[in-house]
């Protein structure tokens, strides 16, 4: 598996000293002067922010962001989030079975608590389900340990429900935090992020989401796109993007396969 290198966790532990010993030093008699500390200050917190922000940096954790190109044998991972939607779900689906590609879904649990007829369906076609959090929200990140774990476990029991028992998570917005890490591991689950994503979460043209698909796009890549908004009925842009990314794993003869089946020969040796 590929994972995110924690390059910036000795960063943190750098500047978070600096900043102390410097704060120490100027209340007790200004060896250090007032600049030097707000340096220190906003070197600290841009750093704990990007590791909030980014998962890749793995600052909080280490995602798994694919898996190794060398043993994937020309397969990838679609991966869907926010659904399930009962239009919109169904004509990604429609699109993938029609080209014979499989995909994860990433579910928000309280919508799929409204559609377990839909749930059952993306599972009897052949794709897999992830979970996305219950109640996908923004403060997900700060919330406590206790109640993270029992958001996740409330999703896991509704994919479970529909006849799917995932291992994967991916936190809400992509922010990893300790406390994120932490529920994770108690919940039994594993935090899985993306080589590329379309960043289409937001209103984004087609256009440039599918170039940024491109440029991640190799054997071993996880694609990050959405089948759903976050809120409301808007169309999402994966349905303009999804034929368009399609033919060119046709022409690059990639393709894409569950979470599980990409990373299977990796995890059996983990």
């Amino acid at each position: 598996m590929v994972h995110a290198v924690p390059w910036t966790r000795p960063l943190l532990a750098a500047t978070s000293s600096a900043l102390a010993a410097a704060v120490v030093a100027h209340n007790g008699g200004g060896a250090v002067p007032l600049w030097v500390v707000n340096a220190l200050g906003v070197a600290t917190v841009a750093t704990f922010g990007s590791g909030l922000a980014f998962m890749s940096i793995g600052l909080f954790g280490r995602p798994i962001l694919g898996a190794d190109p060398a043993s994937s044998a020309g397969r990838l991972a679609l991966t869907f989030d926010d659904g399930p939607h009962p239009v919109h779900t169904r004509a990604v689906l429609d699109l993938l079975d029609a080209r014979g590609h499989r995909a994860t879904f990433f579910v928000i649990g309280i919508r799929g608590a409204r559609h377990p007829e839909l749930l059952a369906e993306i599972v009897r076609r052949g794709h897999a389900l992830g979970n996305h959090s219950h109640a996908h929200s923004w403060a997900t990140a700060a919330l406590s340990v206790r109640r993270l774990v029992a958001d996740l476990q409330r999703a896991q029991a509704t994919l479970r429900a529909a006849g799917s028992d995932p291992r994967w998570f991916r936190p809400p917005i992509g922010i990893v935090s300790p406390l994120v890490s932490a529920a994770t591991r108690r919940a039994g689950l594993r935090i899985v992020g993306w080589t590329a994503s379309a960043r289409d979460g937001v209103a984004t043209h087609p256009a440039r989401a599918l170039r940024r698909l491109l440029r991640g796009l190799r054997p071993g890549a996880i694609l990050a796109l959405h089948d759903a908004a976050e809120h409301g009925d808007r169309e999402p842009v994966a349905l303009r993007v999804l034929p368009r990314l399609l033919d060119e794993l046709d022409n690059r003869k990639l393709r894409s396969v569950t979470i599980d089946e990409l990373l299977a020969p990796a995890d059996r040796g983990t």
